[in-house]
C-alpha cells in the first residue's frame, strides 16, 4: 500500500513505523504508570497530613493504593520496560555464543516472553471479567469497587506484548 496514494500524513507515515509504534505505546502506558505513582504520592501525603495533624486520615487509602496505584504502577510500565529492552537477563553463556546461537536464542526467549505475556493477559483478563460481573468490593475502612484495577494486568501485559512483537522489526545495535 502506497501511503502518497492514501492521502496519509508524515505523521500517520512516522506512527506506522514499528519504532514510533513502540514509543507511542509504551509512552501511552507509561503516563498511566507516572499518574498512578503522583496520585498514590499525593493520596498518602493528605492520608499522612490527615492522620497525624488533623486526626482524620483520608478513607480508603490502603485499599487504593494496593488496589489500584500499586497494580497501574507496576503492570502499566511493562511496554516501556520491553521497549528499554530493560528485563532482567543473565548472559553467562550468550556472550560466548555466535551470530547464529545468538539470534537463536533471542527468538527463543521472544517466544516465551509474549507466550508469559499473552497468557498472563488471558488468564488475567478473565479473572477481571468475573471480577467485573460480581461488581467485586473490598471491605476497609470503606467498600470500596476494585473490579475497575483488574484490567490493568491485561492491559499492561498486551501492551507489553504488542511492544515486544513490534520490537522484532526494530534494528537492533550491535
Amino acid at each position: 500500500m502506497n501511503l502518497e496514494t492514501t492521502g496519509h500524513s508524515d505523521s500517520a507515515r512516522a506512527f506506522m513505523r514499528p519504532e514510533s509504534a513502540t514509543k507511542v505505546i509504551a509512552g501511552f502506558a507509561t503516563c498511566f504508570s507516572w499518574l498512578a505513582a503522583v496520585l498514590m504520592l499525593l493520596q498518602v501525603s493528605l492520608d499522612i497530613i490527615g492522620k497525624f495533624v488533623l486526626g482524620m486520615p483520608v478513607p480508603g487509602t490502603a485499599e487504593v493504593v494496593a488496589s489500584y496505584y500499586m497494580i497501574a504502577l507496576v503492570f502499566m510500565a511493562l511496554p516501556l520496560m520491553e521497549k528499554r529492552d530493560d528485563a532482567i537477563a543473565v548472559d553467562l553463556l550468550y556472550e560466548q555464543f555466535g551470530p547464529r546461537l545468538k539470534a537463536a536464542s533471542r527468538f527463543v526467549a521472544m517466544i516465551f516472553t509474549l507466550a508469559f505475556y499473552l497468557v498472563f493477559a488471558w488468564a488475567t483478563f478473565e479473572a477481571a471479567m468475573k471480577s467485573m460481573a460480581v461488581r467485586e468490593v473490598i471491605l476497609g475502612s470503606v467498600e470500596f469497587q476494585v473490579w475497575p484495577s483488574r484490567f490493568f494486568l491485561p492491559a499492561g501485559c498486551v501492551l507489553a506484548a504488542v511492544v515486544v512483537m513490534l520490537r522484532q522489526f526494530v534494528p537492533r545495535n550491535g
